[in-house]
């Protein structure tokens, strides 16, 4: 039974590299592979469907579908059809989307360490269960290990406490005290370690706490990027997709989908579930996936200029810090590189004055999460992208906004 058997890092990723940064590409890259390629299920879930993935987010304390909102006013002023934002504002308790996919890759990680399996024609084990299990084992002990950009540490911290389980969380000392704080405060007290550098560096410094040889039965790491586990972390967003499609299908009696997807990216899980599931074979629309990125941070923009996955070197301060990542999951590239249709990089002054026309609209949200709209606003000005695009008077268009209202310093 150990802990670095099953979240290792792969080979070609033994340590997060700088090695790889580039300069930075125009704010708006296309991808010429786009247009012909389609998803397979996503291999991190095995036999699970979405629908079990479902079930046991709603297993979770105050569980229900965040809202799909129409914003009329938005796409009038943009000339389109309609845009609808998907928001979680407030999501199982936090005020981030963080929590549904770090909550199913510490449920999976967790259930692998203690060999119990998940069975198709069974009932999930529930949380309860499972501390059951860790406390008959004498694992009460047990760390959950991982690094952070902000919104994920929570998370994990929040979901490690409801199997009994303590946190340790490695971040950049570029996150904001506040964040940090946020962090310490959720499940059984997260323990917080800064590190030095950027969120590459704290990555590495939590792959080498949570894999150092000995410690197998006491530290369990949970990535969300670069490591096995990591790739199990996207199935935890089929959720919020799912409760999308029944959402717009309700909103528009089923004769109206969305032609565009507008995603942010840090490095990567959101936006390659979000690809994954308008990209499917099985289905008969074809969405535009466009993911958006902080231009201090657009690993992804990099990597589509080049071809290849690279790495950027990051800032010491966005508003969009949840997304000052510089670098993708190996695995979120492998879709992202297929399959999203754009990359576009927003300003903080732009993700700012997404925040405040949002809240026009009555909506609460963060500047990571408003970024999709200072995406489209960006994508819209430019003649040649949004004629490419083909945002035209007939388009319709979702935002996956991934936060609430926090504090930040606003830019001038």
């Amino acid at each position: 039974m150990s802990a670095t058997l099953l979240i290792k890092l792969p080979a070609r990723r033994s340590q997060l590299s700088r090695a790889a940064s580039v300069i930075m590409p125009p704010t708006v890259q296309f991808n010429p592979s786009a247009t012909s390629w389609r998803s397979s299920p996503p291999t991190d879930l095995g036999s699970t469907t979405s629908q079990t993935i479902q079930t046991f987010h709603s297993l979770l304390p105050s569980y229900s579908p965040t809202p799909l909102q129409p914003l009329p006013s938005i796409a009038q002023d943009l000339g389109i059809k309609a845009v609808y934002l998907k928001s979680e504002a407030s999501r199982l308790g936090l005020p981030s989307f963080k929590i549904l996919g770090a909550s199913w890759a510490v449920y999976r990680a967790v259930l692998d360490f203690l060999a119990v399996g998940l069975v198709p024609s069974q009932a999930l084990p529930s949380l309860d269960d499972i501390k059951k299990v860790i406390h008959d084992k004498g694992l009460e002990e047990l760390k959950v290990i991982t690094a952070t950009a902000g919104n994920w540490g929570r998370a994990v911290a929040k979901t490690a406490g409801y199997l009994g389980l303590k946190t340790v969380v490695f971040g950049s000392d570029h996150m904001h005290p506040t964040t940090r704080e946020l962090i310490r405060n959720e499940g059984l007290g997260a323990e917080v370690r800064v590190v030095k550098g950027g969120y590459v560096d704290a990555a590495n410094e939590a792959r080498e706490y949570g894999m150092e040889e000995g410690r197998e039965k006491e530290r369990l790491l949970v990535m969300d990027m670069g490591f096995e586990g990591g790739e199990k972390v996207p199935g935890g967003y089929s959720t919020m997709l799912t409760e999308y499609e029944t959402q717009i299908r309700e909103q528009t009696d089923g004769q109206r989908g969305a032609t565009h997807a507008f995603v942010p990216c840090g490095c990567g899980s959101i936006a390659s579930a979000v690809t994954q599931f308008f990209r499917d074979a099985k289905r008969e629309d074809d969405v535009k996936v466009v993911v958006v990125e902080p231009d201090s941070a657009a690993c992804l923009l990099a990597s589509l200029e080049r071809g290849e996955d690279s790495t950027v070197e990051t800032g010491d301060e966005t508003i969009m810090c949840g997304m000052n990542c510089g670098t993708l999951s190996g695995s979120a590239w492998e879709v992202l590189g297929k399959g999203v249709e754009a990359g576009v990089a927003v300003t903080d002054k732009e993700a700012h004055r997404a925040v405040v026309d949002l809240e026009n609209e009555g909506v609460e949200a963060g500047p990571c999460g408003a970024a999709t709209l200072a995406g489209l606003r960006r994508v819209c000005a430019d003649v040649s992208a949004r004629e490419k695009l083909g945002l035209g008077a007939e388009a319709v268009v979702v935002l996956f906004c991934t936060e609430g209202k926090r504090e930040y310093e606003v830019p001038v």
